[in-house]
């Protein structure tokens, strides 16, 4: 061969191994993120804090539902499913015992110095549990575990355990309680008990409600206050759905604003793949052309608006019926439009439907409403900011002046309105109640003389032995025979009518096509079942 042909050669071969040498380790263009935008509309309270414990408004409860998991869940059904306990029993409904999932591990974070210091167990159940009934909170949740055997000494700071939590290996425990109670598994889906590590607590101590340390399907990136959260995959996630790892998304872009229009701005221009349509969003998106595929979906939701009254500055249950008898409910339900459906009973149908009977007393009656109207002049309402607040606090005002009664309306700041009703500073104040999981004892709960503040709900210290009976009788019960103890109770407390009852909120979504995300029962955003078509 010439010598010319081997030069070439050569040349060949080592231009070859140049480009073997130096190319890229992967040849295949790696796939691009699955990212999901979606805006939180937060109308009454920024999130301030990614702490379990404070998990008692809206929008705390949807972000803290990403980041960690309770030993029960509330399925898209509506129904109680097993979460980080894989199973329960009881016997008695005194004594429960729960199995925990094995190889769950709490994310990577530097609270951690290995992944054996990560994995969840008995213990963290345990800790999670003391920390919130501990002397010292002052979490909302506290009012729902008072049940559990030893809990009244231990807030005491009489005891340094609870009596009625026991570990009884490392994937099994044991709550034994007062009295028995069969629902109790599902108030074990309340966020206020989701499952911290205590080296994460007390590795970050005060700064831990900003350092979510959780087993949830996704982790906390980034938090800018009042703007976004961005939350990404966690790869060490336990669940699976359809045969694959849940979640089914990289990332999800939260945008935070407290304005109706830049929501449905930011859906039109596709930053946001979803959106919930509330008034007075509803016309104003049916008039606006979008430049792709979407859908509308309506589902009842159980979140219950209504106002409560002062009960020491109206005394009289007479007076406080009268005021219910005096509002329209077909003028109301035209304000409310696709936004609600008018409360026609105490029981939200779209999940307590077998009690979601018509009560007469909450029917529109001017001549029974004239009767005990007589000697009010004057009554002070606080309602929300929001359009809709304002146009039914109009409307409550232009119903009773037919009565000659003056209302002075104060819309103020979610803040602003905690503070009139922790001063009582009103006669009738805004509020709303969303069950967190489907039992109708923990959907009565506001209302119980157990639930008084700092620790409960019962924000106007309503009290009524016979009601209080009948719902605690309930939980003695079967699930099967409770019925008739709820229905008895819903007739004393309307008797008593502690508040005036307005609404049952409807979620109303729109949704870019591109995605599919089931709207759950409770209104919860359940990013991990979000997949891409």
């Amino acid at each position: 061969m010439k010598r010319s042909y081997w030069i070439a050669l050569i040349a060949v071969i080592i231009i070859g191994a140049i480009v073997i040498l130096f190319a890229p380790k992967y040849t295949q263009k790696p796939q691009g993120e699955t990212v999901l935008n979606d805006v939180l509309t937060l109308q009454q309270m920024q999130i301030s804090s990614f702490d379990p414990l404070d998990a008692y408004h809206a929008g705390h409860i949807q972000i803290v539902k990403q980041l960690y998991n309770t030993l029960i869940d509330i399925g898209l059904n509506g129904i109680p499913i097993p979460s980080l306990a894989e199973e329960w029993e009881s016997k008695d409904g005194i004594t429960w015992r729960f199995y925990l999932r094995k190889n769950v591990y709490f994310i990577e974070d530097p609270c951690f110095s290995d992944k054996s210091e990560r994995i969840f167990n008995a213990s963290d159940v345990k800790y999670t549990f003391e920390r919130l009934l501990h002397k010292g909170s002052k979490s909302l949740g506290v009012s729902y575990f008072t049940n559990i055997l030893g809990v009244e000494k231990y807030r005491k700071g009489e005891s340094n355990s609870i009596e009625g939590l026991k570990i009884v290996d490392d994937h099994t425990i044991a709550f034994v309680l007062k009295e028995k109670d069969f629902s109790f598994p599902t108030s074990l889906a309340l966020p206020y008990v989701s499952i911290v590590k205590e080296k994460a607590v007390k590795y970050y101590k005060d700064a831990f409600p900003q350092h979510p340390v959780g087993t949830g399907p996704f982790i906390l990136q980034e938090y800018e206050p009042n703007k976004k959260i961005s939350l990404i995959k966690n790869r060490d996630y336990w669940e699976n759905g359809g045969g694959r790892q849940l979640p089914y998304v990289d990332k999800v872009l939260i945008y935070l604003t407290t304005d109706d229009n830049l929501a449905l701005l930011m859906f039109k221009d596709q930053k946001s793949d979803f959106l919930e349509l509330s008034f007075p969003l509803i016309k104003q998106f049916k008039t606006i052309s979008m430049p792709f595929s979407y859908k509308t979906e309506t589902k009842e939701n159980p979140q219950l608006n209504f106002y409560l009254f002062n009960l020491e500055k109206i005394r009289d249950s007479n007076i406080r019926k009268a005021i219910n008898y005096a509002i329209n409910r077909d003028e109301l339900q035209k304000i409310l439009s696709e936004e609600g459906n008018v409360a026609k009973s105490l029981y939200p149908p779209a999940i307590f439907k077998e009690l979601a009977v018509p009560k007469d007393i909450l029917n529109y009656n001017p001549e029974k409403a004239k009767t005990h109207l007589k000697n009010i002049k004057i009554l002070r309402l606080v309602c929300f900011e929001d359009i809709l607040s304002k146009s039914i606090a109009d409307f409550i005002a232009r119903s009773l002046r037919n009565y000659d009664i003056e209302v002075k309306i104060e819309s103020v700041p979610f803040p602003v309105l905690v503070d009139r009703l922790m001063k009582e500073e009103y006669d009738l104040i805004q509020i709303y109640w969303g069950p967190m999981y489907t039992d109708i004892n923990h959907y009565l709960n506001p209302f119980l003389t157990s639930s008084f503040p700092p620790t409960g709900n019962n924000f106007n210290k309503y009290s009524n032995s016979e009601f209080d009976r009948l719902v605690i009788e309930a939980k003695l019960l079967p699930l099967e025979k409770r019925k008739e103890n709820f229905l008895k109770a819903e007739d004393v407390i309307l008797n008593d009518m502690p508040f005036l009852l307005l609404y049952f909120k409807n979620t109303i979504r729109a949704s870019n096509e591109k995605f599919d995300f089931p709207i759950h029962p409770l209104g919860y955003r359940f990013y991990k079942y979000a997949r891409r078509r």
